[in-house]
């Protein structure tokens, strides 16, 4: 399988500007036939210059693109690492609309959206990439794939990954997030490792898990595509909360995020 490196991912997006940005999934249009059966060849160019290319997906090396992530990570933060590293490999396998993606938008995503701490980079853009691939009306298999790659988030010690050559040699202690959102993930790692969010332990920790992320997020695309239907494992406590909070009981909570990162609970509560 050819590698992509950070360079090719690079070198692949941005390069135009937003051509097949809003294109979804259209079929290509093509001129009516003439009556003696002939297309007319200026109209057939021109419809095919403005027909919208495909965000169709092809498998990828989810090793690979967790290197690409680590190595992007110091251009743009979690959110640009993970979806430049994606969107960067499927436009040097398959060129638009991929090449003109405005990958430098995602930067916003940093420290949990503008540095907010509210949901984590590396999940927004696992979900970002999903949706633009899976832009369909039905929801369900987007979904179903978004659902798999934040339940995941939640209930795993992350970061694990190793970088081949890491930017800084240090020790990385993996935590538990329990939660998406930013300020949550990194306050557990923090917990975890006794040092503070300014580090520069933490800001490889989080460098190390946009990489993990973005591995995850290609092995569930790539089950995807081999017709493989992830399912996401909701911990026993959210499914607990959801059957007296959601729709059929009290109707007063729409989510599937573990209850217990936000709420604490007394002893009387069921």
């Amino acid at each position: 399988m050819q590698r992509i490196t950070r360079r090719r991912a690079i070198q692949s997006v941005g390069i135009t500007a937003g051509t097949g940005l809003l294109g979804g999934c259209h079929g290509r249009s093509h001129a009516d036939p003439q009556p003696d059966g002939r297309q007319d060849a200026q109209t057939t160019a021109e419809q095919a210059r403005a027909a919208p290319a495909e965000w169709t997906y092809v498998e990828l090396d989810p090793d690979g693109i967790a290197a690409v992530a680590y190595d992007m990570y110091p251009q743009g933060s979690c959110m640009y690492a993970l979806v430049g590293s994606i969107v960067g490999a499927l436009a040097e396998k398959l060129g638009e609309p991929f090449r003109s993606f405005p990958l430098a938008m995602m930067r916003y995503g940093h420290g949990g959206v503008g540095g907010w701490g509210s949901i984590c980079g590396a999940a927004n853009g696992a979900a970002a990439v999903i949706g633009l691939l899976f832009p369909e009306e039905e929801k369900t298999r987007r979904d179903r794939m978004i659902a798999e790659v934040f339940s995941w988030y939640e209930n795993t010690a992350l970061p694990r990954y190793q970088p081949a050559a890491p930017a800084k040699d240090l020790q990385i202690l993996p935590s538990r997030a329990d939660s998406l959102l930013c300020h949550l993930s990194v306050g557990r790692w923090c917990e975890t490792s006794g040092l503070d969010a300014f580090c520069e332990e933490r800001k490889e920790r989080c460098r190390r898990l946009t990489a993990d992320v973005a591995e995850k997020t290609v092995e569930v695309l790539n089950r995807e595509l081999a017709g493989q239907c992830p399912q996401a494992k909701f911990d026993p406590e959210v499914k607990s909360c959801i059957e007296c909070h959601g729709q059929q009981e009290l109707g007063d909570s729409v989510g599937r995020m573990r209850c217990s990162a936000c709420h604490q609970f007394s002893k009387k509560h069921p």
